[in-house]
């Protein structure tokens, strides 16, 4: 099937005000049309072909070209948020695309207005680690970001570990200010650093769509430490003084209260893939809790506290 020609120029402004008019349309339908664009907004259906391959070009929409239609998709996971993944990736999507079309000599003042936007400092405060510099993997994103909607294999250089790497290219996920790429090499999903990825080639291969598996951890993903591997259910008795930050949040994979003692103190259950994930969940709660079971991770806490101790004792001492 022959390509459409792309339609002739549109003023920048005119283009934004059209993506934003069509965006709002396609989160309310879901899918759109040429027949329902032309009798919404009252014109041609020649018209309404032009402004929706305008549509296109944005990253979080997929074009079906066998059935000419036009949905939203996500190809990010964004943690800390207010907005949901696909309301956010649609912000994102927004000021790439204006970012685009209106050249390098704006772009300073776009990547302004969507730190603006996330932290909105007027109505909300939002605290958390600031994220790394978006030069350093801005040209890896937008290319793997492309290759994912394409469900294409790609092959590159990680500086991390000095390898190079054949992957099925499946998610971008933001956490804790750094950008991953999730992908599955050698038949396991792995997280790679957008930062230390290196030129990015496609490997001439596709793959049919991401597992559900896949979908579910990353659905399901409080941390960046999934993968493959089964949980382990963990027992962590926590202090009455901090009990009732638990009973108002939940603050791990899967927490159930199973037990409230007569003291105060409560018994907490949940998920973790690991002793590094389990270490990053509870490091903040020290000295307010022990470990019930199982017995592995409560002598990775005592070894923890005793190094810690070691090291921060006076000389006096």
């Amino acid at each position: 099937m022959a390509k459409t020609k792309k339609p002739r120029s549109m003023t920048k402004p005119a283009m934004m005000d059209w993506a934003l008019r069509l965006l709002r349309l396609l989160n309310e339908r879901r899918v759109l049309t040429s027949r329902i664009v032309a009798d919404e907004f009252g014109v041609n259906i020649r018209t309404a072909q032009r402004y929706l391959l305008y549509l296109s070009d944005l990253p979080c929409v997929i074009t079906d070209e066998e059935k000419h239609t036009y949905s939203l998709t996500s190809d990010y996971l964004v943690s800390d948020k207010i907005l949901n993944v696909s309301e956010m990736s649609m912000v994102c999507a927004l000021i790439d695309y204006a970012t685009h079309i209106f050249g390098p000599e704006h772009s300073r003042f776009l990547t302004g207005l969507k730190n603006r936007i996330f932290r909105m400092p007027d109505v909300y405060q939002i605290v958390k680690d600031e994220a790394i510099d978006m030069d350093k993997v801005a040209n890896h994103q937008l290319t793997l970001e492309r290759h994912i909607k394409e469900r294409e294999a790609v092959f590159f250089s990680y500086r991390k570990s000095g390898k190079r790497y054949t992957v099925e290219p499946y998610k971008i996920v933001y956490y804790s200010g750094f950008w991953y790429l999730v992908a599955k090499h050698d038949g396991k999903t792995k997280k790679f650093l957008l930062d230390y990825i290196e030129n990015v080639r496609p490997a001439g291969k596709r793959y049919q769509e991401v597992p559900e598996s896949v979908r579910k951890r990353l659905a399901e993903a409080q941390t960046i430490w999934f993968d493959d591997r089964e949980t382990e259910k963990v027992a962590v008795e926590f202090d009455a003084s901090v009990a009732h930050f638990f009973q108002r949040k939940n603050f791990f994979p899967h927490q159930e209260i199973v037990e409230t003692k007569g003291n105060g103190n409560i018994v907490v259950s949940f998920d973790v893939f690991n002793e590094m994930h389990f270490h990053e969940q509870t490091a903040r709660w020290m000295p307010y809790f022990r470990v019930l079971s199982p017995d592995a991770y409560r002598q990775r806490v005592c070894a923890i506290g005793l190094e810690a101790a070691s090291r921060n004792e006076s000389e006096a001492g």
